[in-house]
């Protein structure tokens, strides 16, 4: 190894500081020096181009004599990826030499070296959470925090989201056409197809969508730190989400693109339609809704073809095609959709089920807001708690105030309280509003409406996924249940009240029933 002058050295970190924001170098020989720069590249991370760059090197040229750092940060500000990189390249008869802080290869050297990686670690933590407290804090005044703002939204000088129009328009086209059960291909062709762009500048695709239509942000919701965080590799999983106790979501804290209503649908049709394929040539109506009766797991459509050619589809117990487990066997689709579709219009369609539906709704509401096992639990509590206090209030009379007692009644105090202000919440959920036939009745005529000329597949199956809880099927039974489900913002009750009815029948009477091949038409 090539031994070098101090005022070598020093010449040489004259160069770095010319040079500007410097990761690292390499020296080669005395003559010659290999420079490796990571230009404004976070110190947290060892998967850095140039830095990767450099270890490659190191383990293929023997050339190499040292590597000398401005600062022991400079080679990581991680714990794991110092010691490891340091033990790597010393593996490779190179010495590590941080000119500042000068670690020299003795049992002492190595204990500095590992301590001021410690400090250097802990110095990104706690600048990370600061950071965070700043950003927190923006965040609580609705102010943006950084980046790149969602499509339909600019930043103004503020810091507050303000709607840019002509991007809003491809947002509102976006959730319009999802609550109307188009697919993602669609909705692509036709934002590409009129020249609408991303906030990058680049075409839509499947990715931007998804995360697009469940931005919170559209419906007036301000939200932050909602996604995790990254992990030790600096990298992020954009579809992982952190507790909701740790996002800060504040109603109306930015201004809306489109309404909560048309949010809200939208994210239903996806969530009731995900596992639909919508361009399938073999559209199963009821997939999602079906459960096997023999063994619990789902049941999917299977499409087959017999030996002349013939080709069939029908509904299959997901653990019988997977794990062999089970016996149920499979059933047409003709001749179940046909019977669950019957059953739906006999229940809904029937005006002598409206007075029944009505008065079970209103039940549901009554139930809700007065017989709560939950609320009774907290009364029950409460009553406890005051008693408690009681016999607390009385020792201390008896025996005098000390900090023990004190505190203990405080905490009595504290929750009596909260119980309080539960059951007064929970009470106020008591609306005096009542559900009338005339408000079962116009839910049911736009449901009419809608089975007499469904428009696809998808809307078809998100309707459906409203008013079907599930279809349980055996091999000697299949059992539907229905379900009426009010708004939740009916007479302004938070609480959304669903009732259910059961219908069965013999699996033998729905094979031996004729049936239409085309059950997409349900007039």
């Amino acid at each position: 190894m090539v031994l070098l002058a101090r005022d070598y050295v020093e010449d040489v970190l004259s160069i770095s500081v010319n040079r500007g924001s410097l990761i690292l170098y390499l020296l080669k020989t005395a003559e010659g020096i290999d420079w490796y720069c990571d230009e404004a590249k976070s110190g947290k991370t060892a998967d850095r181009p140039e830095f990767q760059r450099m270890i490659a090197n190191v383990q293929n040229n023997p050339d190499f004599d040292m590597i000398i750092v401005h600062k022991l940060d400079r080679l990581s500000r991680n714990i794991e990826d110092s010691i490891k990189y340091k033990r790597l390249i010393e593996d490779y008869g190179l010495q590590v030499f941080s000119l500042n802080e000068g670690f020299s290869d003795t049992p002492n050297g190595n204990f500095m070296f590992n301590l001021m990686s410690v400090m250097n670690q802990y110095y990104i933590d706690n600048l990370a959470t600061e950071v965070m407290k700043g950003l927190r804090e923006n965040a609580y005044q609705c102010k943006w925090t950084g980046g790149i703002p969602p499509l339909g939204y600019d930043v103004d000088k503020d810091k507050k989201l303000i709607i840019n129009e002509k991007e809003a328009e491809a947002v509102r086209m976006i959730f319009e056409m999802t609550a109307d059960g188009e697919g993602y291909g669609a909705i692509i062709n036709k934002l590409n197809l009129l020249g609408y762009k991303t906030k990058k500048g680049k075409s839509f695709g499947k990715n931007s969508l998804y995360d697009l239509l469940h931005n919170e942000r559209y419906k007036g919701t301000y939200i932050f730190n909602k996604r995790s965080k990254a992990n030790h590799q600096n990298k992020r999983n954009n579809h992982r989400f952190k507790n909701d106790d740790e996002i800060i979501r504040i109603e109306n804290g930015c201004p809306a693109i489109v309404s909560e209503s048309l949010w809200n649908r939208a994210n239903a049709v996806k969530k009731a339609t995900r596992c639909s394929y919508t361009n399938a040539k073999h559209p199963y109506l009821l997939t999602g809704l079906l459960y096997c009766a023999e063994c619990g797991a789902k049941m999917h459509g299977n499409c087959r073809q017999d030996r002349y050619g013939i080709r069939s589809t029908g509904y299959r117990c997901s653990s019988r095609t997977n794990k062999h487990t089970c016996n149920c066997k499979e059933i047409r689709c003709s001749k179940l959709d046909n019977f669950v579709i019957e059953k739906f219009k006999q229940y809904f369609f029937n005006d002598d089920n409206i007075k029944s539906i009505t008065e079970k709704v209103n039940q549901k509401l009554n139930d809700n807001s007065i017989l709560s096992n939950e609320c009774k639990e907290v009364k029950n509590n409460l009553r406890t708690l005051k008693a408690q206090r009681e016999n607390l209030v009385e020792a201390i009379a008896q025996t005098g105030i000390n900090k023990t007692l004190t505190e203990k009644l405080k905490e009595y105090e504290d929750n009596i309280v909260r119980a309080e202000t539960y059951i007064k919440h929970f009470e106020a959920q008591k609306s005096e509003y009542t559900v009338t036939e005339k408000d079962i009745r116009k839910l049911i005529d736009e449901l009419k409406e809608y089975m007499s000329n469904p428009k696809s597949i998808v809307t078809t199956k998100f309707i459906l996924s409203q008013y079907i809880e599930r279809v349980d099927v055996s091999n000697e039974t299949i059992l539907v249940t229905l379900k009426v489900t009010m708004p939740p913002t009916a007479g302004g009750n938070s609480f959304c009240p669903i009732i259910l009815h059961k219908d069965s029948i013999r699996r033998k009477k729905v094979i031996n029933s004729s049936s239409t091949d085309n059950i997409f038409l349900l007039q």
